[in-house]
């Protein structure tokens, strides 16, 4: 339980319920926090990022904030009572298939398909609004039904049926709008400007300053086909003038790794779309980590060293192991808010607390052997720092998945490519004495490379007469 003081404190800040403590640790999904724009802290940029007529392309890696930013975007886009300033549509293009060439046709079915999620986006807003329908003139009306029934992926009453079922004034609204005769508003083969021209002017007439189209999430796409979804998004990027109008704004929150083949992109390059890379430096970093704790504790403020004894040394932990990334931050921040919630007495960890709590919970360590990339939490090891087979040991250790490896294996295995170690009687056999000194330079090589302190080594673990493991978290 909170002490009353805190409870007071949090009730009065208007949060609902008890302070979450450790749970605003738990989960660093920005998708999963409901509550996470109470302790929001915007990074460098923000303004350019949310400039309301201006359409932004972000790049950032996973962890880096892009979904809280997005989501922060939406925040600002609701006038109180929860009614949109504008329509918020999600969208997230398709991936070309290997037989498809990214032509103008291609771009076409995109933005066929972003205009069915607008019409998924304006359903929503209506069902939740009905008033603004009923209140509007025919001539509103009579366009927003035309662009539901008219640019809605197959069978509107197909589509949106199950929505008509049951009572209230929004279901009796979409029943309304499937059952109407569709008016002519523009010939079939009008251009995409002009539809979205009408649809624009009609939201106008309801209250709504145009259309901001948010791209988020595609992360698990680029896994699956980074390639096709690539040129994709540079085939829509680069014709985005013929689409372009104003009140259409696009805000696209794309992986790190589009950003090379994206940037020589039309749209992008005659700035049509401005392009962004997501960077967060330590002050930024460190009041964003002291925001959350705030609001996990209920505090009007909660500073680093209020949690650790030692906070000089913490932020460089932090900075190390974090690198840039929100995420990794908080994710080392984590197990000392959970140390400190399950200790009343609110007193700052001491040093030799934290240093063993950072045992149990090292930063994450990804290896990419495809690509040649090492990243301790949310830092990129280059290779050129590493010796050929201080990196092929590395690569052992990770497929070992933190098993005790003996030096012994380090050496048969990785340096001679053999499958076992060989018995003293076998002719590839040779002394330890005659490795260890190897084996031990490579293992110091690795530590200054990847352990945030390497005097206190927290990811290569050795064990007098046992060997040396790898620490992966998953």
């Amino acid at each position: 339980m909170n002490p009353p003081e805190v409870q007071h404190h949090y009730e009065e800040k208007g949060y609902p319920g008890d302070p979450l403590g450790p749970l605003a640790f738990a989960s660093l999904r920005a998708e999963e926090e409901d509550w996470l724009q109470e302790c929001f802290i915007p990074p460098p940029g923000f303004e350019r990022m949310a400039h309301p007529d201006r359409s932004v392309v972000l790049f950032g890696g996973p962890g880096s904030g892009k979904t809280a930013i997005c989501r922060a975007l939406e925040s600002m886009s609701i006038r109180e009572k929860g009614k949109p300033l504008r329509l918020l549509v999600h969208w997230k293009p398709s991936a070309l298939l290997p037989s498809e060439r990214p032509n103008l046709g291609w771009v076409r079915h995109l933005v066929r398909e972003m205009l069915d999620a607008c019409v998924a986006a304006l359903i929503r807003r209506l069902m939740r609004f009905p008033e603004d329908y009923w209140l509007a003139p025919p001539w509103t009306q009579a366009r927003l039904t035309w662009f539901i029934r008219r640019f809605t992926l197959g069978d509107p009453a197909m589509r949106w049926g199950p929505l008509t079922e049951g009572h209230g004034n929004g279901t009796s609204l979409i029943r309304q709008i499937l059952s109407a005769q569709v008016p002519e508003i523009l010939h079939e083969n009008a251009s995409l400007e002009w539809v979205v021209a009408e649809l624009i002017s009609a939201l106008q007439a309801i209250g709504m300053e145009g259309i901001w189209v948010l791209t988020d999430g595609l992360e698990g796409w680029v896994e699956m086909g980074f390639s096709e979804l690539t040129e994709s998004l540079k085939a829509f990027l680069s014709t985005l003038d013929l689409f372009g109008q104003p009140g259409l704004v696009y805000k696209l929150f794309l992986p790190a790794e589009m950003e090379p083949a994206l940037s020589v992109a039309a749209g992008i390059a005659r700035r049509r779309i401005e392009s962004l890379h997501l960077r967060w430096d330590t002050f930024t970093l460190q009041q964003l980590v002291e925001r959350r704790l705030a609001f996990a504790f209920g505090r009007d403020s909660f500073r680093l060293k209020d949690l650790c004894e030692d906070a000089p040394a913490f932020l460089k932990w932090l900075e190390k192991a974090g690198g840039t990334l929100p995420r990794e931050w908080l994710d080392q921040v984590a197990i000392l808010a959970e140390y400190y919630a399950a200790h009343p007495q609110s007193l700052p960890i001491r040093k030799e607390i934290w240093q063993a709590l950072r045992q149990s919970r090292p930063p994450r360590i990804r290896l990419d052997e495809k690509r040649g990339r090492i990243i301790i939490g949310g830092r990129e090891v280059y290779l050129e720092n590493l010796p050929a087979k201080a990196y092929e040991m590395l690569c052992f250790l990770y497929r070992r998945g933190g098993e005790m490896v003996s030096r012994a294996e380090l050496y048969y295995q990785v340096y001679h490519g053999l499958n076992r170690v060989p018995f003293p009687t076998d002719e590839q056999y040779e002394p330890p004495t005659a490795y260890r000194s190897l084996i031990d330079t490579n293992i110091w090589r690795l530590r200054q490379a990847i352990e945030p302190d390497p005097d206190n080594p927290v990811l290569l673990i050795t064990r007098r007469g046992r060997g040396v493991s790898l620490q992966v978290r998953w």
